[in-house]
Protein backbone atom coordinates (compact mmCIF):
# COMPACT_ATOMS: atom_id res chain seq x y z
CA UNK A 1 0.00 0.00 0.00
CA UNK A 2 2.72 2.19 1.03
CA UNK A 3 3.93 2.03 -3.13
CA UNK A 4 0.54 2.84 -4.24
CA UNK A 5 0.58 6.25 -1.65
CA UNK A 6 4.21 7.12 -3.42
CA UNK A 7 2.60 6.54 -7.06
CA UNK A 8 -0.66 8.41 -6.33
CA UNK A 9 1.50 11.25 -4.41
CA UNK A 10 3.97 10.95 -7.52
CA UNK A 11 0.93 11.12 -10.01
CA UNK A 12 -0.75 14.39 -8.18
CA UNK A 13 2.50 16.10 -7.95
CA UNK A 14 2.88 15.34 -11.75
CA UNK A 15 -0.07 16.30 -13.07
CA UNK A 16 0.60 19.96 -11.28
CA UNK A 17 4.46 20.26 -11.94
CA UNK A 18 4.45 19.07 -15.22
CA UNK A 19 0.94 18.55 -16.53
CA UNK A 20 1.22 20.73 -19.24
CA UNK A 21 4.62 20.39 -20.55
CA UNK A 22 3.39 18.46 -23.83
CA UNK A 23 0.90 21.17 -24.61
CA UNK A 24 2.08 23.24 -26.92
CA UNK A 25 -0.13 25.66 -28.05
CA UNK A 26 -0.02 26.32 -23.99
CA UNK A 27 -3.77 27.95 -23.68
CA UNK A 28 -6.70 27.18 -21.67
CA UNK A 29 -9.02 27.02 -24.08
CA UNK A 30 -6.37 24.06 -25.73
CA UNK A 31 -6.36 22.66 -22.03
CA UNK A 32 -10.30 22.43 -21.77
CA UNK A 33 -10.28 20.75 -25.52
CA UNK A 34 -12.31 17.67 -25.19
CA UNK A 35 -10.78 14.33 -26.64
CA UNK A 36 -13.70 11.64 -25.54
CA UNK A 37 -16.94 11.64 -23.70
CA UNK A 38 -18.60 8.90 -22.10
CA UNK A 39 -21.70 8.34 -20.17
CA UNK A 40 -22.41 11.97 -19.02
CA UNK A 41 -18.25 12.52 -18.81
CA UNK A 42 -16.02 14.29 -20.64
CA UNK A 43 -12.30 14.12 -20.26
CA UNK A 44 -9.90 16.95 -21.30
CA UNK A 45 -6.77 17.59 -23.20
CA UNK A 46 -5.04 18.51 -20.02
CA UNK A 47 -6.44 15.44 -17.68
CA UNK A 48 -5.38 13.19 -20.67
CA UNK A 49 -2.11 14.66 -20.91
CA UNK A 50 -1.41 13.81 -16.88
CA UNK A 51 -2.22 10.62 -17.56
CA UNK A 52 0.82 11.04 -20.64
CA UNK A 53 3.29 12.46 -18.35
CA UNK A 54 2.20 10.30 -15.17
CA UNK A 55 2.86 6.76 -17.30
CA UNK A 56 6.18 8.25 -19.14
CA UNK A 57 7.60 9.24 -15.36
CA UNK A 58 6.62 6.07 -14.39
CA UNK A 59 8.43 4.01 -17.37
CA UNK A 60 11.24 6.30 -16.50
CA UNK A 61 11.02 4.87 -13.22
CA UNK A 62 10.66 1.10 -13.98
CA UNK A 63 13.35 1.47 -16.49
CA UNK A 64 15.79 2.90 -13.67
CA UNK A 65 14.90 0.79 -10.92
CA UNK A 66 14.80 -2.31 -12.51
CA UNK A 67 16.78 -1.83 -15.27
CA UNK A 68 19.11 0.34 -14.71
CA UNK A 69 18.90 2.31 -17.59
CA UNK A 70 17.49 5.70 -18.59
CA UNK A 71 13.73 6.00 -20.59
CA UNK A 72 13.80 8.90 -23.04
CA UNK A 73 10.55 10.84 -21.91
CA UNK A 74 10.90 13.38 -24.97
CA UNK A 75 11.20 10.67 -27.63
CA UNK A 76 8.10 11.11 -29.78
CA UNK A 77 7.49 7.20 -30.53
CA UNK A 78 7.65 6.86 -26.27
CA UNK A 79 4.76 9.71 -26.19
CA UNK A 80 2.93 8.65 -28.61
CA UNK A 81 2.99 5.33 -26.77
CA UNK A 82 2.44 6.83 -23.55
CA UNK A 83 -0.53 8.95 -25.00
CA UNK A 84 -2.38 5.35 -26.48
CA UNK A 85 -1.91 4.02 -22.86
CA UNK A 86 -3.35 6.73 -21.50
CA UNK A 87 -6.24 6.90 -23.24
CA UNK A 88 -6.84 3.04 -23.32
CA UNK A 89 -6.25 3.36 -19.57
CA UNK A 90 -8.88 6.36 -19.03
CA UNK A 91 -11.58 4.42 -21.89
CA UNK A 92 -11.34 1.22 -19.29
CA UNK A 93 -12.10 3.35 -16.29
CA UNK A 94 -15.02 5.17 -17.53
CA UNK A 95 -16.23 2.32 -18.60
CA UNK A 96 -15.67 -0.12 -15.51
CA UNK A 97 -17.34 3.31 -13.45
CA UNK A 98 -20.49 3.12 -15.64
CA UNK A 99 -20.99 -0.98 -15.06
CA UNK A 100 -20.39 -0.20 -11.03
CA UNK A 101 -23.12 2.46 -11.73
CA UNK A 102 -25.32 0.22 -13.69
CA UNK A 103 -25.18 -2.82 -11.54
CA UNK A 104 -25.76 -1.48 -8.53
CA UNK A 105 -22.12 -2.34 -7.08
CA UNK A 106 -22.06 0.39 -4.41
CA UNK A 107 -25.12 -1.36 -2.25
CA UNK A 108 -22.85 -3.88 -1.96
CA UNK A 109 -20.64 -2.37 -0.12
CA UNK A 110 -20.23 -3.89 3.85
CA UNK A 111 -19.55 -2.13 6.98
CA UNK A 112 -16.30 -4.25 6.98
CA UNK A 113 -15.45 -2.98 3.46
CA UNK A 114 -16.25 0.66 4.44
CA UNK A 115 -13.89 0.40 7.64
CA UNK A 116 -11.28 -1.58 5.18
CA UNK A 117 -11.46 1.58 3.03
CA UNK A 118 -11.22 4.22 5.81
CA UNK A 119 -8.02 2.31 7.05
CA UNK A 120 -6.25 2.29 3.50
CA UNK A 121 -7.28 6.09 2.76
CA UNK A 122 -5.72 6.94 6.25
CA UNK A 123 -2.49 4.90 5.73
CA UNK A 124 -2.18 6.75 2.24
CA UNK A 125 -2.33 10.12 3.55
CA UNK A 126 -0.02 9.28 6.64
CA UNK A 127 2.53 8.02 4.45
CA UNK A 128 2.16 11.24 1.73
CA UNK A 129 2.81 13.28 5.13
CA UNK A 130 5.54 11.42 6.12
CA UNK A 131 6.46 12.30 2.25
CA UNK A 132 5.64 16.22 2.94
CA UNK A 133 7.21 16.19 5.61
CA UNK A 134 10.85 15.95 4.04
CA UNK A 135 10.10 18.21 1.55
CA UNK A 136 9.50 21.39 4.08
CA UNK A 137 11.51 23.77 5.82
CA UNK A 138 13.74 20.84 7.95
CA UNK A 139 14.02 23.31 10.45
CA UNK A 140 10.52 23.43 11.37
CA UNK A 141 9.32 21.23 14.27
CA UNK A 142 6.14 20.38 16.13
CA UNK A 143 2.88 21.42 15.17
CA UNK A 144 4.84 23.91 12.32
CA UNK A 145 5.56 20.95 10.50
CA UNK A 146 3.14 19.82 10.73
CA UNK A 147 0.93 22.47 9.27
CA UNK A 148 4.37 22.98 6.44
CA UNK A 149 3.23 19.36 5.88
CA UNK A 150 -0.77 19.74 5.01
CA UNK A 151 0.43 22.78 3.38
CA UNK A 152 2.43 21.37 0.92
CA UNK A 153 -0.22 18.48 0.10
CA UNK A 154 -2.82 20.44 0.00
CA UNK A 155 -1.09 22.96 -2.70
CA UNK A 156 -0.56 19.91 -4.94
CA UNK A 157 -4.53 18.50 -3.85
CA UNK A 158 -3.49 15.23 -2.14
CA UNK A 159 -6.24 15.07 0.90
CA UNK A 160 -7.48 12.47 2.75
CA UNK A 161 -10.70 12.81 0.88
CA UNK A 162 -9.41 12.20 -2.47
CA UNK A 163 -7.67 9.27 -0.82
CA UNK A 164 -10.70 7.93 0.48
CA UNK A 165 -12.41 8.20 -2.94
CA UNK A 166 -9.18 6.04 -4.30
CA UNK A 167 -9.82 3.30 -2.01
CA UNK A 168 -13.06 2.85 -2.71
CA UNK A 169 -13.61 2.97 -6.06
CA UNK A 170 -10.61 0.18 -6.07
CA UNK A 171 -13.03 -1.40 -3.47
CA UNK A 172 -15.85 -1.24 -6.08
CA UNK A 173 -13.71 -2.32 -9.18
CA UNK A 174 -12.99 -5.71 -6.57
CA UNK A 175 -16.58 -6.10 -5.91
CA UNK A 176 -17.43 -5.50 -9.82
CA UNK A 177 -15.02 -8.38 -10.55
CA UNK A 178 -16.28 -10.71 -7.58
CA UNK A 179 -19.47 -10.29 -9.14
CA UNK A 180 -18.48 -11.15 -12.63
CA UNK A 181 -16.25 -14.36 -12.08
CA UNK A 182 -18.82 -15.64 -9.33
CA UNK A 183 -20.23 -18.43 -12.09
CA UNK A 184 -16.83 -19.13 -13.20
CA UNK A 185 -15.76 -22.59 -12.09
CA UNK A 186 -13.62 -25.61 -12.58
CA UNK A 187 -14.28 -29.22 -12.78
CA UNK A 188 -12.16 -32.11 -11.97
CA UNK A 189 -11.93 -33.27 -15.70
CA UNK A 190 -10.20 -29.66 -16.09
CA UNK A 191 -7.85 -30.67 -13.24
CA UNK A 192 -7.08 -33.73 -14.16
CA UNK A 193 -6.15 -32.74 -17.88
CA UNK A 194 -3.87 -30.08 -15.92
CA UNK A 195 -2.37 -32.83 -14.00
CA UNK A 196 -1.55 -35.11 -16.71
CA UNK A 197 0.16 -32.04 -18.76
CA UNK A 198 2.56 -31.15 -16.11
CA UNK A 199 3.20 -34.84 -15.46
CA UNK A 200 4.20 -35.56 -19.21
CA UNK A 201 6.08 -32.25 -19.21
CA UNK A 202 8.30 -32.99 -15.90
CA UNK A 203 8.92 -36.38 -17.21
CA UNK A 204 10.19 -35.29 -20.62
CA UNK A 205 12.31 -32.46 -17.95
CA UNK A 206 13.77 -34.86 -15.63
CA UNK A 207 13.51 -38.42 -16.70
CA UNK A 208 17.37 -39.20 -16.88
CA UNK A 209 18.06 -35.97 -14.64
CA UNK A 210 17.80 -36.63 -10.95
CA UNK A 211 19.96 -33.53 -10.49
CA UNK A 212 18.26 -31.43 -12.41
CA UNK A 213 15.02 -32.37 -10.43
CA UNK A 214 16.23 -32.18 -7.16
CA UNK A 215 17.50 -28.72 -7.93
CA UNK A 216 13.89 -27.85 -9.42
CA UNK A 217 12.11 -29.84 -6.37
CA UNK A 218 13.59 -28.18 -3.98
CA UNK A 219 12.11 -24.66 -5.12
CA UNK A 220 8.33 -25.81 -5.95
CA UNK A 221 6.57 -28.98 -7.19
CA UNK A 222 7.45 -30.81 -9.31
CA UNK A 223 5.05 -33.28 -10.91
CA UNK A 224 7.49 -36.06 -11.57
CA UNK A 225 10.53 -37.94 -10.16
CA UNK A 226 13.32 -39.97 -11.78
CA UNK A 227 14.97 -42.30 -10.44
CA UNK A 228 18.34 -41.65 -7.88
CA UNK A 229 16.80 -38.79 -5.77
CA UNK A 230 16.60 -38.93 -1.89
CA UNK A 231 15.52 -36.62 0.54
CA UNK A 232 17.50 -35.67 3.56
CA UNK A 233 16.79 -33.71 6.58
CA UNK A 234 19.86 -31.75 8.36
CA UNK A 235 20.81 -30.13 11.45
CA UNK A 236 23.13 -26.94 10.69
CA UNK A 237 25.45 -25.32 13.14
CA UNK A 238 26.84 -22.32 12.31
CA UNK A 239 29.40 -20.52 13.50
CA UNK A 240 29.47 -17.76 15.73
CA UNK A 241 29.14 -14.40 14.40
CA UNK A 242 32.79 -12.75 15.71
CA UNK A 243 34.16 -16.22 13.72
CA UNK A 244 32.26 -15.76 10.72
CA UNK A 245 33.37 -12.32 10.75
CA UNK A 246 36.80 -13.24 11.03
CA UNK A 247 36.45 -15.51 8.02
CA UNK A 248 34.84 -13.26 5.94
CA UNK A 249 37.76 -10.60 6.53
CA UNK A 250 40.57 -13.07 5.86
CA UNK A 251 38.75 -14.10 2.98
CA UNK A 252 38.27 -10.34 1.91
CA UNK A 253 42.14 -10.20 2.38
CA UNK A 254 42.62 -13.14 0.08
CA UNK A 255 40.63 -11.25 -2.42
CA UNK A 256 42.31 -8.01 -2.14
CA UNK A 257 45.83 -9.59 -2.73
CA UNK A 258 44.96 -11.75 -5.75
CA UNK A 259 43.84 -8.44 -7.54
CA UNK A 260 47.52 -7.14 -6.93
CA UNK A 261 49.01 -10.32 -7.74
CA UNK A 262 46.71 -10.50 -11.39
CA UNK A 263 47.39 -6.32 -11.71
CA UNK A 264 51.38 -7.13 -11.35
CA UNK A 265 51.33 -9.63 -13.33
CA UNK A 266 49.49 -8.19 -16.67
CA UNK A 267 52.37 -5.59 -16.42
CA UNK A 268 55.03 -8.51 -16.70
CA UNK A 269 53.07 -10.01 -19.66
CA UNK A 270 53.09 -6.62 -21.65
CA UNK A 271 55.53 -7.56 -23.61
CA UNK A 272 55.52 -3.51 -24.64
CA UNK A 273 55.40 -2.43 -21.19
CA UNK A 274 58.70 -0.21 -19.99
CA UNK A 275 61.39 -1.84 -18.21
CA UNK A 276 61.21 0.65 -15.16
CA UNK A 277 57.11 -0.51 -14.74
CA UNK A 278 58.26 -4.22 -14.97
CA UNK A 279 60.69 -3.78 -12.39
CA UNK A 280 58.13 -2.43 -9.62
CA UNK A 281 55.10 -4.63 -10.98
CA UNK A 282 58.11 -7.64 -10.10
CA UNK A 283 58.47 -5.92 -6.46
CA UNK A 284 55.20 -5.74 -6.62
CA UNK A 285 53.72 -8.90 -7.17
CA UNK A 286 56.27 -10.17 -4.84
CA UNK A 287 55.24 -8.20 -2.25
CA UNK A 288 51.27 -9.36 -3.30
CA UNK A 289 52.11 -13.13 -3.29
CA UNK A 290 53.67 -12.96 0.08
CA UNK A 291 50.38 -11.06 1.41
CA UNK A 292 48.58 -13.66 -0.50
CA UNK A 293 50.32 -16.74 1.51
CA UNK A 294 49.83 -14.61 4.69
CA UNK A 295 45.91 -14.25 3.84
CA UNK A 296 45.51 -17.81 2.87
CA UNK A 297 46.58 -18.85 5.99
CA UNK A 298 44.36 -16.66 7.96
CA UNK A 299 41.61 -18.07 6.28
CA UNK A 300 42.62 -21.37 7.20
CA UNK A 301 43.19 -20.21 10.72
CA UNK A 302 39.72 -18.49 11.28
CA UNK A 303 38.31 -21.51 9.70
CA UNK A 304 39.77 -23.82 12.44
CA UNK A 305 38.94 -21.75 15.07
CA UNK A 306 35.14 -21.23 13.88
CA UNK A 307 34.86 -24.93 13.34
CA UNK A 308 36.97 -25.73 17.17
CA UNK A 309 34.11 -23.50 18.35
CA UNK A 310 31.16 -25.40 17.76
CA UNK A 311 32.47 -28.68 18.10
CA UNK A 312 31.87 -29.20 21.80
CA UNK A 313 27.97 -28.47 19.88
CA UNK A 314 28.07 -30.88 17.09
CA UNK A 315 29.65 -33.70 19.58
CA UNK A 316 26.44 -33.14 22.18
CA UNK A 317 24.29 -33.22 19.07
CA UNK A 318 25.61 -36.15 17.87
CA UNK A 319 25.54 -37.86 20.93
CA UNK A 320 22.51 -37.31 21.80
CA UNK A 321 20.89 -38.96 18.97
CA UNK A 322 23.22 -42.10 19.41
CA UNK A 323 21.22 -42.02 22.94
CA UNK A 324 17.92 -42.15 21.21
CA UNK A 325 17.11 -38.86 20.70
CA UNK A 326 14.15 -37.93 18.41
CA UNK A 327 15.60 -36.73 15.38
CA UNK A 328 12.70 -33.85 14.35
CA UNK A 329 12.27 -32.81 17.75
CA UNK A 330 15.98 -32.25 18.14
CA UNK A 331 16.21 -30.45 14.71
CA UNK A 332 13.81 -28.04 15.55
CA UNK A 333 15.56 -27.31 18.83
CA UNK A 334 18.82 -27.68 17.07
CA UNK A 335 19.18 -26.07 13.59
CA UNK A 336 20.18 -23.35 12.17
CA UNK A 337 18.64 -24.16 8.57
CA UNK A 338 15.88 -21.70 8.00
CA UNK A 339 14.16 -24.60 5.51
CA UNK A 340 14.40 -27.20 8.57
CA UNK A 341 12.82 -24.83 10.65
CA UNK A 342 8.92 -26.11 12.04
CA UNK A 343 6.45 -24.41 9.63
CA UNK A 344 8.52 -25.33 6.85
CA UNK A 345 7.49 -27.72 4.33
CA UNK A 346 11.08 -28.88 3.52
CA UNK A 347 11.29 -29.99 7.81
CA UNK A 348 8.74 -32.61 6.62
CA UNK A 349 9.83 -33.82 3.38
CA UNK A 350 13.42 -33.17 3.61
CA UNK A 351 15.39 -31.41 0.59
CA UNK A 352 16.10 -33.54 -2.56
CA UNK A 353 19.32 -34.51 -3.24
CA UNK A 354 20.93 -36.00 -6.11
CA UNK A 355 24.04 -36.38 -7.48
CA UNK A 356 25.57 -33.94 -9.51
CA UNK A 357 22.97 -31.28 -8.48
CA UNK A 358 24.11 -27.66 -7.92
CA UNK A 359 22.03 -25.44 -6.17
CA UNK A 360 23.21 -26.86 -2.72
CA UNK A 361 27.26 -27.12 -1.00
CA UNK A 362 29.05 -29.61 -2.96
CA UNK A 363 30.07 -30.93 0.95
CA UNK A 364 26.20 -31.30 2.03
CA UNK A 365 25.61 -33.42 -1.33
CA UNK A 366 28.57 -35.76 -1.03
CA UNK A 367 27.94 -36.15 2.25
CA UNK A 368 24.00 -36.77 2.24
CA UNK A 369 24.56 -39.12 -1.03
CA UNK A 370 27.61 -41.10 0.67
CA UNK A 371 24.81 -41.95 3.54
CA UNK A 372 24.24 -46.11 2.72
CA UNK A 373 20.78 -46.58 4.09
CA UNK A 374 17.66 -44.83 5.07
CA UNK A 375 18.28 -43.90 8.47
CA UNK A 376 21.59 -43.47 8.46
CA UNK A 377 23.06 -39.95 9.96
CA UNK A 378 26.24 -38.57 8.53
CA UNK A 379 28.99 -37.25 11.48
CA UNK A 380 30.53 -33.71 11.38
CA UNK A 381 30.45 -32.24 7.98
CA UNK A 382 32.51 -29.35 7.20
CA UNK A 383 30.24 -26.77 4.49
CA UNK A 384 32.17 -24.85 2.47
CA UNK A 385 31.51 -21.78 4.55
CA UNK A 386 29.06 -21.88 7.52
CA UNK A 387 29.67 -24.73 9.76
CA UNK A 388 28.87 -28.05 10.70
CA UNK A 389 25.81 -30.44 8.40
CA UNK A 390 24.65 -33.34 10.34
CA UNK A 391 22.78 -34.56 7.63
CA UNK A 392 20.09 -37.58 8.06
CA UNK A 393 19.04 -39.82 5.38
CA UNK A 394 15.15 -39.51 5.79
CA UNK A 395 13.65 -41.55 2.51
CA UNK A 396 13.86 -42.21 -1.15
CA UNK A 397 12.11 -40.03 -3.12
CA UNK A 398 9.63 -42.12 -4.95
CA UNK A 399 9.72 -42.49 -8.61
CA UNK A 400 7.25 -41.56 -11.10
CA UNK A 401 4.17 -38.87 -10.93
CA UNK A 402 3.59 -37.15 -7.55
CA UNK A 403 -0.04 -38.19 -6.63
CA UNK A 404 -3.01 -36.08 -8.19
CA UNK A 405 -4.44 -36.19 -4.42
CA UNK A 406 -1.85 -34.27 -3.52
CA UNK A 407 -1.76 -31.13 -5.77
CA UNK A 408 -5.68 -31.34 -6.60
CA UNK A 409 -6.61 -28.41 -4.37
CA UNK A 410 -3.63 -26.16 -5.51
CA UNK A 411 -4.45 -27.04 -9.09
CA UNK A 412 -7.90 -26.17 -8.68
CA UNK A 413 -7.21 -22.69 -7.01
CA UNK A 414 -4.54 -21.82 -9.60
CA UNK A 415 -6.96 -22.87 -12.75
CA UNK A 416 -9.95 -21.01 -11.36
CA UNK A 417 -7.69 -17.83 -10.58
CA UNK A 418 -6.59 -18.14 -14.14
CA UNK A 419 -10.32 -18.84 -15.72
CA UNK A 420 -11.53 -15.94 -13.52
CA UNK A 421 -9.41 -13.71 -15.25
CA UNK A 422 -9.71 -14.46 -18.41
CA UNK A 423 -12.96 -14.44 -18.01
CA UNK A 424 -12.77 -11.11 -16.12
CA UNK A 425 -10.52 -9.37 -18.61
CA UNK A 426 -12.61 -10.39 -21.65
CA UNK A 427 -16.02 -9.58 -20.66
CA UNK A 428 -14.61 -5.92 -19.85
CA UNK A 429 -12.91 -6.18 -23.28
CA UNK A 430 -16.43 -6.89 -24.68
CA UNK A 431 -17.72 -3.97 -22.83
CA UNK A 432 -15.22 -1.60 -23.89
CA UNK A 433 -16.15 -2.43 -27.81
CA UNK A 434 -19.40 -2.17 -27.41
CA UNK A 435 -18.92 1.16 -25.62
CA UNK A 436 -17.44 2.16 -28.76
CA UNK A 437 -15.92 5.35 -26.89
CA UNK A 438 -13.74 7.39 -29.93
CA UNK A 439 -11.01 9.52 -29.24
CA UNK A 440 -9.68 12.71 -30.65
CA UNK A 441 -5.47 11.60 -30.85
CA UNK A 442 -4.92 14.17 -33.11
CA UNK A 443 -5.43 16.75 -30.65
CA UNK A 444 -3.18 15.42 -28.47
CA UNK A 445 -0.33 15.67 -30.89
CA UNK A 446 -0.92 19.22 -31.98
Amino acid sequence: MKKKATLALLLVMTMLLSGCALIKKDAAVDAARVILSYNGTDVTKAQVQAQVNYELQQTAYMYSMYYGSSYDTTDPANIAAAQESAVSNIIRDLVLKAHVQDMKIEEKLSEEDLKEISETAQSDYDYALTFARSQVDQTLEGDALEEAAKAYLDERQVSLEAYEEDAKQEKLLELLRAEVVKDVTVSDEEVETEYNSRVESAKTTYEGNPAGYADAANSGTVYYAPAGVRRVKQILLKFPQDNQTAITDANTKVTQANSRVTAAQQILDDAEAPEEDKTKAQADLEAAQAELEEANKAVTEATDAAYAAIDAEADEVLQQLKDGADWDTLMAEKTQDPGMQTGRDTAVTGYAVAEGMTSFDSAFVDAAMALKAVGDVSGKTRGSSSGYYIIKYFADQAEGAIPLDTVKDTLHDTLLSTKQTNHYNETVEAWVTEAGIKADMNALKD
